[in-house]
């Protein structure tokens, strides 16, 4: 202020112009201290605002962001997964690569807090290996990685260890990582991605789940969180989480069967079989999208339109020999035999060997529905007709299936010739046991047919059955009180309303004639 200002202040009292400007002076003197006023202010909010900035800056010049990141990515990346492997489509995906390798970088807020030393023990060390093969980032890392070190060493030499491909030791370093700083959000992530690849479905849920809260949600958390869960057989958590994954990916194709699988699993097939439509009117051609049709429409039990989703898959060349053979028994559920027949045929040439169990359940589903003629000309096409034909495991349940189509002709002898062919070979096969007795009792033969009966009985998969039969058996020749004892034992074993009732007539029988019986 100049001397002029300040004279309206003398100690002696005001002069005249000092009358004249009392006014006018104390208005400036008010708009002065209120300008002063608002430049402390101003200048107080503006240096830690400085200071914050400056410090900033500082972190980004000091911290080992700046160094731990290559400017070009190093081809060094994670090994990658067989095709077939339920996590190829996340894992193998070149962006999630890239994210993982960059998880080495820091999060501020999150992070572990590290001294200065280890701050340039870092950028002069650690971030020149980082840039390298993985081995020599744990040869720098293994001995910096001590008790006392901040946790962001630990991290780091886990993640080149999982780098590696040492999950072992990966999953050791990541969990000495979150026992030291238990906010560390990338170790959390990383150790969710080791135990994932691990196959340990608990662990990865305990990990990713910890980052989750911590504010780590993106695609890969939550689509590999959603496959835990479908491991440990938590459909309805799985298909939350693959949901949630969703919101970040909504057109991900890996995310969206793997929410079908979880739908399918917890029994919500009205949305699975919405979200297989959505896919198939953009994708008609695919036949993946066919197959998960077909399936949920057999869960609905809708088999007409489980059977055109089939066809269409057929027609499209992507059904395998399980497809085939679930189509064609659908068309023995429908009644129409001599498609079956072709269907079958054309899974068995494309099923091979592996297909065998399967190939001969089909001939019992078409026995099963009555269609005799149908399962004999099935049975013709399944090997050479020779025993020697079929590998040794199913071989027991050919001979029984071509006994079953000689019984239905009235052809016993045929029918025992490979019934006694497979007990030779399996003696304590329990259905051939029954099978054999039957076509000896057909023949009269009744001592053959007790004698296997009896063999039968022995066998615990059988038993009931066998005691049941022996004793309608022994009924035919009026033997009542024998067959009331083995209906009995039967009762004991496999309690039924049927057999009780017809036990209840043969006591009755017994009674009228216990001389006889």
């Amino acid at each position: 202020m100049n001397r002029r200002f300040f004279s309206v202040f003398r100690a002696d009292g005001p002069s005249p112009a000092g009358q004249v400007g009392r006014a006018s002076a104390h208005w400036l003197i008010r708009i002065w201290i209120g300008g002063l006023a608002c430049m402390v202010a101003g200048g107080l909010m503006a240096q830690p605002a400085a200071s914050e900035h400056a410090k900033r800056k500082r972190a980004r010049d000091s911290t080992p962001e700046a160094v731990s990141r290559p400017a070009v990515l190093s081809t060094n990346l994670f090994p990658l997964l067989d095709a077939d492997h339920p996590l190829a489509p996340l894992w193998n995906d070149s962006e999630f690569q890239r994210r993982l390798y960059g998880s080495y970088g820091f999060l501020s807020s999150l992070e572990p807090p590290m001294s200065e030393e280890e701050r340039l023990t870092w950028r002069q060390t650690v971030a020149p290996a980082l840039r390298q093969e993985p081995a020599r980032a744990v040869e720098v890392l293994l001995p910096l990685a001590r008790p006392e070190a901040s946790a962001v060493f630990d991290f780091a030499l886990g993640t080149a260890f999982f780098q590696k491909g040492d999950l072992t030791n990966a999953r050791t370093w990541l969990e000495s990582a979150v026992a030291k700083h238990p906010d560390f959000l990338r170790a959390w992530k990383n150790l969710g991605y080791v135990t994932a690849r691990a196959g340990d479905a608990a662990g990865t849920v305990r990990a990713l789940a910890r980052a989750l809260e911590l504010g780590g949600a993106d695609a890969a958390t939550l689509g590999l969180l959603g496959h835990a869960y479908l491991q440990l057989g938590r459909p309805v958590a799985a298909a939350a989480a693959t949901q949630q994954a969703l919101l970040f990916k909504p057109d991900d194709v890996s995310l969206q069967l793997q929410l079908l699988q979880a739908w399918s699993a917890s029994g919500q097939y009205e949305p699975a079989l919405k979200l297989v439509e959505e896919l198939l009117a953009t994708q008609p051609g695919r036949a993946q999208y066919w197959a998960w049709k077909a399936r949920l429409h057999v869960l609905r039990n809708e088999r007409p339109a489980a059977a055109v989703a089939y066809e269409t898959l057929r027609r499209l060349g992507g059904a395998r020999p399980d497809d085939l053979f679930a189509l064609a028994d659908l068309y023995v559920l429908l009644e129409t035999p001599e498609t079956a027949l072709e269907v079958y045929r054309q899974a068995l040439e494309s099923g091979g060997p592996a297909g065998w169990d399967r190939a001969l359940r089909a001939a019992e589903v078409l026995f099963s529905q009555g269609q005799v003629t149908v399962a004999a000309q099935y049975l013709s096409s399944l090997g050479d007709g020779r025993p020697e034909s079929v590998p040794p495991e199913h071989r027991a349940t050919w001979l029984r299936l071509q006994a079953r189509v000689a019984m239905s002709r009235g052809d016993w002898d045929r029918a025992l010739q490979a019934l006694e062919l497979c007990l030779e070979q399996y003696p304590l096969d329990g259905a051939a046991l029954l099978l054999a007795a039957e076509c000896h009792a057909q023949k009269g033969d009744r001592e053959k047919a007790e004698f296997r009966y009896q063999a039968a009985a022995q066998i615990e998969s059988v038993a009931p059955d066998a005691l049941i039969k022996h004793a309608q058996l022994l009924v035919r020749h009026q033997e009542y009180r024998r067959a009331a004892e083995l209906l009995q034992r039967a009762q004991r074993l496999r309690p039924r309303e049927t057999v009780q009732r017809y036990l209840d007539e043969v006591l009755k029988l017994a009674a009228q004639r216990p001389t006889t019986s």
